[in-house]
């Protein structure tokens, strides 16, 4: 990374790229407020489900009583509202998530806003530092997961791990559901979604991204950071490199610049193909992640 300047304005002088969709203007707003330009390429949006059948099962289940139910993401919190609107059974769902039978968990605080909106109490979210599946695993294990029936909401993507490392501590049921699906598009849908919780998102392009990829791998941009706020916005990324037939050089000149992730799980993505993380705060979220590269090139600068 070139020398920046030191101080209130660190980033000054550097182009950051942006690969987050629904809060892309917020970290440029932190970036620009740095010093920085951002480079907004969003490489991933949200598909409702649109097969009310894959989610009628889990909100039967919910409304019938589980012990626990967990929410991964406030856009999920959300997604899962309208449909059981949709089908005649958000009074039911509402009414079970109020009734004290169930332990309502969310990952962190945006599923737990949006829970909070519709009158429902949120009995445990994970530290900031443990803000994951791994982490939720953790808390419903400390409660005693023997015998009980759990539902998960998931955002996007799922994690096998977690119902099998549930049963494995003995749960009865572990019911899952998406009500979104992570895509290279942002539909009307998700964007009616992201818009009700506040967001500004930004649709991703296809034919953008392989040109951000190919403008890292030729040097003919001035690029000296890229930054990733989830998993899939990686996998995304990476994924078109592939099928531009790049993917080796990408790697390659990626390994020369400043790659920043906002926590273990994009860590995890990143580094599965082959390229080292410069950057990764201590406690996941955008906001420390910009902090995190401040801190990151005022060091370096001096």
């Amino acid at each position: 990374m070139k020398e920046a300047s030191v101080g209130a304005r660190p980033l000054q002088g550097l182009t950051i790229v942006v690969t987050g969709s629904r809060r892309a203007g917020e970290q440029s707003a932190l970036i620009s407020n740095l010093g920085g330009t951002p480079y907004v390429v969003p490489t991933v949006g949200i598909t409702p489900t649109a097969d009310d059948s894959a989610v009628e099962p889990f909100l039967k289940s919910v409304i019938a009583g589980v012990d626990y139910a967990v929410f991964m993401t406030g856009p999920g919190v959300q997604a899962l509202a309208v449909a059981a609107e949709r089908l005649g059974k958000k009074g039911e769902l509402l009414g079970a998530l109020r009734s004290g039978r169930t332990v309502v968990v969310a990952r962190s605080g945006k599923p737990k806003g949006v829970l909070t909106k519709l009158g429902v109490t949120v009995h445990s979210v994970p530290p900031l530092d443990q803000s994951t599946a791994k982490g939720i695993v953790e808390i419903l294990k400390r409660r005693g997961v023997r015998g009980k029936t759990v539902a998960v909401l998931w955002h996007g993507s799922r994690d096998g791990w977690v119902k099998a490392e549930l049963e494995k501590y003995g749960a009865e049921r572990v019911v899952e559901c998406s009500v979104y699906e992570y895509s290279r598009e942002l539909d009307a849908g998700g964007a009616g979604v992201l818009s009700s919780l506040g967001f500004n998102p930004q649709a991703p392009s296809h034919d953008a991204v392989v040109r951000l990829v190919r403008e890292i791998v030729s040097g003919e941009r001035s690029i000296d950071a890229v930054t990733f706020t989830s998993p899939p916005a990686a996998r995304n990324f990476f994924e078109a490199a592939r099928e531009a037939g790049v993917e080796k050089d990408l790697r390659e000149a990626l390994n020369k610049k400043t790659v920043v992730v906002v926590g273990d799980s994009t860590r995890e993505v990143v580094e599965g193909r082959g390229v080292r993380v410069s950057v990764m705060p201590k406690v996941p979220g955008m906001g420390a992640m910009v902090s995190a590269l401040a801190d990151h090139v005022r060091k370096g600068a001096r």
